[in-house]
């Protein structure tokens, strides 16, 4: 297991996860939170914004609605607007398991570099800890798809990126080789893992 978590870190920069410890339940009611709030409160407004309005004057424009929550060290889920109760609550909850999901990821990744187990966490941690965000994102509908991509092709800047996709619906692709590999659905709530550009100068590639 060390061994194909080393190659895919070194040769993808990318893998998924099964059995990862995180509450079913628990990420099954961050999506529909998740979901409910963009309905309730981003579905209008972004139909309404100059993206969608430009549309047909445009070609390549990435279609997403999104928004950034700050975790640690200091929190801003307090600070959005329209944000529920319900979804501040169960997100501080997922967080706090997400989190030590990448600190075990962490010491694997510094044990099969052949460092201190602790190294990739502490170096992340700084004065206060670590950084800690959720960016949220929706793609909604498109009624011009063919002049639209989701998001357009970039590397994550972060250290340890772990993401919850839909369960239906694909889009997620990574690049390897010169190729574009395409990503199905997370079927039972699969966590992919994505090594940041952080961790590929820290670990030297």
């Amino acid at each position: 297991t060390m061994a194909l978590l080393h190659q895919a870190c070194e040769k993808w920069g990318f893998f998924q996860v099964e059995n990862h410890g995180l509450e079913k339940k628990l990420m099954d009611r961050v999506k529909q939170l998740v979901n409910a709030h963009y309905e309730e409160n981003l579905k209008e407004s972004f139909y309404e914004s100059e993206i969608a309005k430009g549309l047909m004057n445009k070609c390549d424009v990435d279609w997403e609605s999104s928004f950034f929550i700050w975790h640690r060290p200091t929190s801003n889920i307090n600070e959005i607007h329209n944000l529920s109760e319900n979804l501040r609550q169960i997100m501080d909850e997922y967080i706090a398991q997400l989190i030590q999901l990448a600190e075990k990821l962490s010491q694997l990744m510094s044990e099969n570099l052949g460092l201190d187990k602790d190294y990739i966490k502490e170096t992340f941690s700084g004065a206060k800890g670590p950084s800690v965000g959720t960016k949220v994102a929706k793609y909604p509908e498109c009624p011009r798809p063919e002049l639209v991509r989701g998001l357009r092709e970039h590397t994550d800047a972060g250290g340890i990126i772990l993401l919850l996709q839909d369960e239906h619906v694909p889009g997620l692709e990574f690049s390897n080789d010169g190729g574009w590999i395409k990503i199905p659905p997370s079927k039972n709530n699969t966590i992919f893992v994505n090594t940041g550009d952080q961790v590929e100068v820290l670990s030297n590639g």
